[in-house]
């Protein structure tokens, strides 16, 4: 980072803190929390910028004692980066945006302030010239609203802080000047909340608190209310469930504190504040919780790590990333984050890969306890991605439960250790190779020994529609419930038969033979 450079307002006794850099490793596997070194670019970087295309990840662009023009690619399957067409012209300090797949590179700074802008297709791998803005910017930030891009603030030619906006439209391919804030103002930032944009803090010579929203559809700017704190270089705002949350950045010293925006009520309310003081950090969301990442603070870069969850407004320290930095770029691919590139003294080429979380399967739904005679018949609807499943047992509602079946592969399980008269109660896990999954619905039932006297009318409803009525002996009917049973888990004959001693007419014998598949349910009616 050059701390004198482009109007950068920097501690002076930062520079030579950042030469020294800190790394731990702490590892809970069974949380996730892990850091996991990747393969690293084969270009050191900061002030570059990153997108997400496909599940890959594009560094584009940057700064390693001069603006860079070179693309490199990462697929974080095959932990390999490759090195893509370059953009025509170098550029830090820039924006990135995507739009249909396409990338767009905007705007920037190299020797001069730039308003070229070019469009690239990760599926030939081509860059090709797009109109210019009609401004040149850097330091300044864009916003997506309905496939159209807004380049808001900056730096201009002569060094001087913006308050104009353009906005690009892909398919004319044309820049459009609209209405300007009323602050200029660059080292800000942007979020995008119900379609419309947020424009928070920055510096115009100081620092600011003030707030801005704009309305595309309106093409209107109004003021909101400002935060408590002015703050700068804080890279990046948070979005989670419609409140926007500014995190650390400067405002004549480093900051820990946090704010969250309600734009609803238009209100700041002031929340829990990190441990460590930072600027120059990246923010990432993941599973509505926020992670801050690296910086920098008087002591140097940082590799610092804390969580904030704005359900419980706590912070937790999380792993350490190995090597500090600050001015990098985070990526999210399927729930990790991925620290690239930054610089920590000077620029790095390192990658990282942090998992916030083990995923583990949803517990199994719609579990069902069915009693019989010494017996609890189990079924549960199956779960995606589970590799087997866990069957507890309680003799109280809701526990604690033994586990009596491990890495079972079907989704039925006969309970057979159990007493008749006892009732018990049953839920069921999924396991994968990341774990086990929460507790099933509870689901309970009472054995019971057949009854053995006394006589029953058993009814049979086949899948036609037939029914077909017996009088028999409880000692036929369960017999019959036996052989069903029996079908259901893959053993006995196909067949059922009964032995009709009435209407045998002039036959010697009359048979009726009951089909296991062709039976839809029966019913026992017993009687004295």
């Amino acid at each position: 980072m050059r701390f004198t450079r482009k109007g950068f307002m920097f501690l002076s006794s930062i520079v030579l803190a950042l030469m020294f850099m800190f790394s731990s490793m702490t590892v809970f596997a069974t949380e996730g929390n892990t850091w996991t070194t990747m393969a690293s670019m084969a270009t050191a970087r900061y002030n570059h910028q990153i997108v997400v295309v496909n599940e890959k990840i594009y560094s584009i662009g940057g700064y390693n004692g001069s603006s860079l023009n070179l693309v490199e690619e990462y697929d974080p399957i095959t932990n390999i980066w490759t090195t893509k067409a370059p953009m025509s012209s170098t550029r830090e300090l820039f924006q990135l945006a995507v739009i249909n797949g396409k990338i767009y590179a905007i705007g920037g700074h190299s020797n001069n302030a730039l308003n070229t802008v070019e469009e690239y297709d990760p599926a030939t791998n081509v860059w090709t010239a797009k109109a210019s803005m009609t401004t040149e910017r850097y330091s300044f930030k864009i916003a997506l609203v309905n496939s159209k891009i807004y380049a808001i603030g900056g730096i201009g030619t002569n060094g001087s802080n913006l308050n104009s906006v353009e906005e690009y439209d892909p398919v004319a391919n044309t820049w459009t000047a609209r209405a300007s804030m009323s602050v200029a103002r660059t080292n800000h930032q942007i979020a995008v909340v119900d379609g419309r944009i947020f424009v928070i803090g920055g510096n115009n010579a100081n620092p600011l608190n003030s707030v801005e929203e704009y309305d595309p559809a309106t093409n209107t700017w109004t003021t909101k209310a400002s935060m408590t704190i002015a703050r700068t270089y804080y890279e990046g705002v948070a979005v989670v469930n419609g409140k926007i949350y500014a995190i650390g950045g400067y405002s004549g010293s480093i900051l820990n504190s946090v704010e969250e925006y309600n734009p609803i009520t238009n209100t700041w309310d002031t929340k829990a504040s990190m441990t460590s003081a930072r600027y120059y950090h990246q923010i990432a969301v993941v599973d509505s919780r926020v992670y801050v990442i690296g910086g920098a603070n008087n002591d140097g870069s940082l590799n610092s790590v804390e969580e904030y969850d704005p359900a419980t407004n706590t912070w937790t320290t999380k792993a350490s990333i190995t090597t500090a930095r600050l001015e990098h770029q985070l990526a999210v691919v399927n729930g990790k984050i991925y620290a690239i590139g930054g610089q920590s003294g000077s620029a790095i080429n390192s990658v990282e890969e942090y998992t916030a979380k083990i995923p583990v399967p949803t517990a199994p739904t719609n579990l069902t306890a069915i009693a019989g005679n010494i017996k609890v018949d189990l079924s549960w609807t199956a779960v995606t991605g589970a590799t087997g499943y866990n069957v507890k047992r309680a003799t109280t509602a809701g526990g604690p439960y033994t586990t009596i079946g491990e890495s079972i592969t079907t989704t039925t399980y006969t309970d057979s250790a159990v007493t008749n008269g006892t009732t018990y109660y049953y839920v069921v896990t999924a396991v994968d190779a990341n774990g086990e999954s929460a507790n099933s619905n509870e689901a309970s039932a009472t054995p019971q020994a057949p009854a053995t006297t006394g006589s029953a009318l058993l009814v049979i409803t086949m899948v036609n529609g037939t029914e077909k009525e017996y009088e028999l002996s409880m000692i036929e009917v369960n017999a019959f419930i036996d052989w069903y049973d029996g079908n259901a888990t893959g053993t006995g004959k196909s067949y059922y038969i009964f032995d009709k001693a009435y209407n045998k007419g002039p036959f010697i014998t009359r048979k009726d033979y009951i089909i296991f598949d062709k039976i839809q349910d029966f019913e026992v009616m017993q009687y004295e």
